[in-house]
Order: structure tokens, then C-alpha cells, then sequence
């Protein structure tokens, strides 16, 4: 897989595209109203064309985008022929069957997290895109703030040694919304490690490789008996330790920090995209020096404008579908161990 900090940033010197892409969004949901919608407006090679709800879209929300059109039905957005690609905000347990879709309709895929709820899911719908032969990415666009860059060129020029382990922290305050699927059992695509331990694991194995065994410990709660919350840990065979807690039932905390022989590096913003673009960076020496940088980027006009230009040039993303696959392949153990509490051992990966 690729490092962590992907390397497509739109600069404050918009790129000259030499082709737009017209999106097709399915679903209003807050995620995509909030950041992605936004982000397809500011991206250089992309036009919001077109948004599909099955309540029908508001007018308001027409005017608010310029959307070209809206529909009262998914299908209906997908045998759009103007339309080049699809956004999939559509709660987890829809994720693979709509990027089905979406494939043999022609349109290419960015699909949000997690791109479903198994690895054999994701697989499947991964596969129905490669037939179609369009592109497909997960939308982890975390990874495509310039800071997590800038983490793994401190980290390979010695600033912390030899690296020993990381740990990441992602929670935010959910436990009022009972209407939200989020709260729904895990077999329904609920709880925080599909929405928030997805990135957790994304984090840990771009820093530190493939784990080979996971534990995890979860609190399940509310009429449903939602995942709200889970702690893991992910030993390596090399020595390397992991550990992640993420939750819909606590304060806001977003970061991670990896530690090595020589010292630390801490992210405080390393997840919720900033609206100054603000990603921060403390790095501790041995003798407890610390010295402070920051690194300005907006997350998801990158990750917009990067997923556009691999249509546009026929290109794989950086984030790569076999990529996308190893990481359901660990959140599927760590799901697995918090509803058994055994560790799970993963089989090693060529």
C-alpha cells in the first residue's frame, strides 16, 4: 500500500483541467450537503450536475449547488447519460449494492466509508466496477490533507527514530440521535467502528503495515444494541504495537500520534476537515524539546479533485481498490473480535 499523505494537492494555483466531470450525487445526506457537495464546487475539474432523493430533492437545495437537474429516484440519476460520476453517501448496509449499480450503469464510483459492511461485500462491488470499467475509490478522504505527508517525510528523515507504534484517537458525541442508523446493530451497518474505526485502521496500516492479530472491547447500548464505542488493539509480528478507541458516545477528539525511539509526532486535527484548511503538527524529541508546525490543506476538495482526474486520465487512485480491500479485511476482525471477545489472528497477505 502507499504510504500515509496522498500526493495529489490542489494548491492555491487552481490546475487547469483540461476536462470537467459532471457528479451525480445520491442522496442528501449531511455528509455530502456539509463537505463533498462543497468540495465538487471548489475542485477545479468537477461540476455538480445532478442529485438524486427519494423524498425528492428541495429546491433549496438545487439553488444552493446549482444542480442542473434532481431526481425523485436513484435509478433514474444513473441512466443520466451527462452524468460521469456518482457520490454514494447512502447509509453503510446500501454502499455495495448502489456502487453495483452505479458500475453497470457506466458511472464511475466514489463511495463513502465504509465501502460495506464485509470485505467479501466490498470485494464483490469492487469487482463489478473493474468489469464495467470504470474507476472506483472509497471516500477516506482524511488522507488527502497534506499534513499526513508531511508526518511520513519527518518520519523518514529520522525526526523520531525508528518507529515503535501509533495510536489513534476518533470520537464525537452521537448518543441523541437514536434516529440515526448509525445507531443500528452491527449485522445493519451500524456502530462506531464502520464509521469511525474504519479510519482508525486506515491510519495504523499505512504507518505501520499489515497487523496480524487484533483485539477488540466494545460498549453496546440503546434499543438496538449499537456498537457505541471500541477500543483495539493490533499487534504486529515485528514487534510493532496499535492501539485505537473510537465512539459516538464521548467528547469530540481527533488524532493520532506515532512514537519511535527518538521521539513523537502528534496530529490534534488529523480527521475533521478544518474549515482554515488547519492541520497542525508537535513533534517531541528524546529530551522533550517540542517544535511546532502546520500544514494548511482542504481534505476533500483534494480528494474530489484527484478522484476526478483519475477519470478523467484513466488512472488508478492513489487509494486503490486492493487497498480499500485490506482495510475491510481488518475492520472485519476487528468487528468480529468485539462481537466474540476472542483475538483474531489474520492470515498473512502476499
Amino acid at each position: 500500500m502507499r504510504p500515509l499523505g496522498a500526493r495529489f494537492v490542489v494548491t492555491g494555483e487552481a490546475i487547469l483541467a483540461s476536462k470537467i466531470i459532471n457528479w451525480g450525487v445520491l442522496g442528501a445526506a449531511e455528509i455530502a450537503c456539509e463537505q463533498t457537495i462543497p468540495a465538487i464546487q471548489a475542485a477545479p475539474n468537477s461540476r455538480a450536475y445532478a442529485m438524486a432523493s427519494r423524498r425528492g430533492v428541495p429546491e433549496a437545495l438545487i439553488e444552493r449547488f446549482g444542480f442542473a437537474t434532481g431526481y425523485g429516484d436513484y435509478d433514474e440519476l444513473l441512466a443520466d447519460p451527462a452524468v460521469d460520476a456518482v457520490y454514494l453517501p447512502l447509509p453503510n448496509a446500501r454502499h455495495a449494492e448502489w456502487t453495483i449499480k452505479a458500475a453497470r450503469a457506466g458511472k464511475h464510483v466514489l463511495c463513502e466509508k465504509p465501502a460495506a459492511l464485509t470485505s467479501v461485500e466490498a470485494r464483490q462491488a469492487i469487482a463489478a466496477c473493474e468489469a464495467a470499467g470504470v474507476i472506483y475509490m472509497e471516500a477516506m478522504m482524511y488522507q488527502f490533507h497534506a499534513q499526513h505527508a508531511r508526518v511520513r517525510a519527518l518520519i523518514d528523515s529520522g525526526a523520531i527514530g525508528d518507529v515503535r507504534g501509533v495510536h489513534v484517537n476518533l470520537t464525537f458525541n452521537l448518543e441523541k440521535s437514536l434516529a440515526d442508523f448509525r445507531h443500528g446493530a452491527i449485522e445493519t451497518g451500524g456502530g462506531s467502528l464502520y464509521d469511525l474505526g474504519c479510519y482508525c485502521i486506515h491510519t495504523v496500516r499505512s504507518l505501520l503495515g499489515e497487523p496480524d492479530r487484533v483485539a477488540s472491547v466494545a460498549r453496546f447500548a440503546g434499543p438496538q444494541r449499537a456498537e457505541m464505542s471500541a477500543a483495539v488493539v493490533l499487534g504486529y509480528d515485528t514487534g510493532a504495537k496499535a492501539s485505537f478507541d473510537c465512539g459516538m458516545d464521548a467528547t469530540g477528539r481527533h488524532a493520532y500520534e506515532v512514537y519511535g525511539t527518538a521521539g513523537v509526532i502528534r496530529l490534534n486535527k488529523a480527521f475533521v476537515p478544518q474549515a482554515d484548511g488547519d492541520g497542525p503538527i508537535e513533534i517531541v524529541d528524546h529530551r522533550g524539546r517540542v517544535t511546532h508546525e502546520r500544514v494548511t490543506s482542504f481534505q476533500y476538495v483534494n480528494g474530489v479533485a484527484h478522484f476526478a482526474d483519475c477519470v478523467i486520465n484513466g488512472q488508478t487512485p492513489d487509494y486503490a481498490p486492493a487497498d480499500v480491500l485490506a482495510n475491510m479485511r481488518v475492520l472485519d476482525a476487528c468487528i468480529e473480535s468485539a462481537s466474540s471477545q476472542r483475538l483474531i489472528k489474520l492470515e498473512k497477505t502476499s
